[in-house]
């Protein structure tokens, strides 16, 4: 039987997916830019800033339970435009909304869709091309980098466009355009792709034996109870809770989340108390970050891909991250934190895809559903993340409550080096 991974129209859906994962880069790092201006906009404190933040960051957690399973049902064709349509949304819902708790659901609906994303290019990557998976979630998280240079100091620049005219309404308007241009994005892209990925949008992925297969999107009437009723647990359990690498990889995410998530919302705000920085200015900070991590990624997939185990590569690389932010909290001007930025993010570059290739390795044929539900796990985490540091900054100051963000990070070094050590002992072990 010829293997999918070898038919162009697999090609083609790694293409999609790729192009997918770009658009969500686009809005993955908008936090950076919104928060500053959220703050501005309703006067809010740090702590309510910090509530802002982690409720809109909850529809999440719900997105990373759910996607795994629904794009198993839909394929990733269909699943990843609804994650792109769910974005759009969200940005219309922002850019008409009347008050702070409409922003919120609009940001909450916007979330949603960013998190449903992870489900759709993992289950491309660990069904068409499970020998290359490492290398292709490096090069994923690559293209959501370069989606992130672009998007943030986009949305800055436009906020400070319209501005000129209309300064309250100005950052509404500017996520109403954004909203507009996902669409466009995704009409291109399945406009390009749509017809070549025909074949396999026609069909639901199923596992079986830990090898992948193709199977109609109906199941036969024909079939019996009892069979349906032996697949009952695997869908509610997805053959993945029942795993210690679920948990672990859990609180890897979750301790990552604690970090780069209170990074990406508090060092805009940071910036623009020290050093008073515009919309403009926070913008291109986080597009620093984007080029950092994607030139990180691009030498972690050329270079040392394969070459080192992905526990070891996300330990030490997690470590130095955590030293350089430390620097960042000393810096004197914008420049140096533009440099020490650059750094931090080439080295925390490594989390998301050596995560994603231990969970395809750890849960075999439900990778696609146990990669999300990990994700989902740690995403307590970044619900968590802004409401305790803006509790704390409001307690103590914000330069204070960073010095935080290290000590989560060192946890993640800690548990990712202790477990491939406690892995290799146990190997060691039941040799002798």
């Amino acid at each position: 039987m010829t293997n999918e991974s070898e038919k162009p129209s697999s090609r083609w859906l790694l293409v999609y997916a790729f192009g997918l994962v770009f658009i969500q880069g686009l809005m993955v790092n908008h936090a950076s830019v919104l928060m500053p201006v959220l703050e501005e906009a309703y006067q809010l404190d740090k702590k309510a800033l910090g509530q802002t933040a982690s409720l809109a960051l909850s529809s999440g957690f719900l997105a990373l339970f759910l996607s795994g399973y629904v794009t198993e049902w839909l394929r990733p064709k269909s699943s990843g435009i609804l994650a792109v349509v769910l974005m759009g949304a969200g940005c219309a819902v922002m850019g008409i909304a009347p008050s702070l708790a409409i922003v919120i659901v609009g940001l909450m609906i916007l979330q949603f869709g960013i998190s449903w994303m992870l489900a759709v290019h993992s289950a491309v990557i660990t069904e068409h091309f499970p020998h290359s998976r490492q290398r292709l979630f490096l090069f994923a998280m690559a293209i959501l980098s370069l989606g992130a240079i672009i998007g943030p100091p986009a949305t800055g620049k436009a906020i400070e466009t319209f501005m000129e005219a209309d300064s309250i309404a100005a950052w509404q308007k500017a996520y109403l355009c954004l909203g507009g241009l996902l669409g466009s994005l995704l009409a291109l892209l399945l406009i390009i792709c749509g017809r070549r990925i025909a074949p396999l949008a026609a069909r639901r992925l199923v596992s079986s034996g830990g090898e992948s297969s193709v199977a109609p999107k109906r199941e036969s009437e024909s079939e019996s109870e009892s069979g349906i009723a032996n697949r009952r647990p695997q869908f509610l359990l997805g053959g993945v809770f029942n795993r210690p690498a679920l948990y672990l990889i859990g609180l890897i995410v979750l301790f990552d989340n604690l970090a780069t998530i209170n990074i990406l919302t508090w060092l805009g705000v940071m910036a623009t108390d020290r050093f008073g920085a515009t919309p403009s200015d926070v913008g291109y900070l986080s597009s620093v970050m984007a080029v950092g991590v994607l030139v990180g990624r691009i030498c972690m997939a050329s270079f040392l891909s394969g070459r080192i185990s992905d526990r070891k590569l996300l330990g030490y690389s997690y470590a130095v991250a955590m030293l350089v932010f430390m620097l960042m909290l000393a810096a004197p001007s914008m420049a140096v934190l533009y440099v020490l930025y650059f750094l931090m993010s080439f080295f925390v570059s490594v989390q998301s895809a050596t995560t994603y290739a231990i969970g395809a390795e750890k849960f075999g044929d439900r990778a696609a559903v146990g990669i999300p539900v990990a994700d989902g796990v740690g995403s307590l985490g970044a619900i968590a993340a802004p409401w305790i540091l803006g509790s704390l900054a409001s307690q103590v100051g914000l330069d204070r409550a960073l010095w935080l963000i290290p000590l989560f990070g060192l946890m993640l070094s800690i548990i990712s080096l202790g477990w491939e050590w406690f892995d290799k002992r146990a190997g060691r072990n039941q040799a002798n």
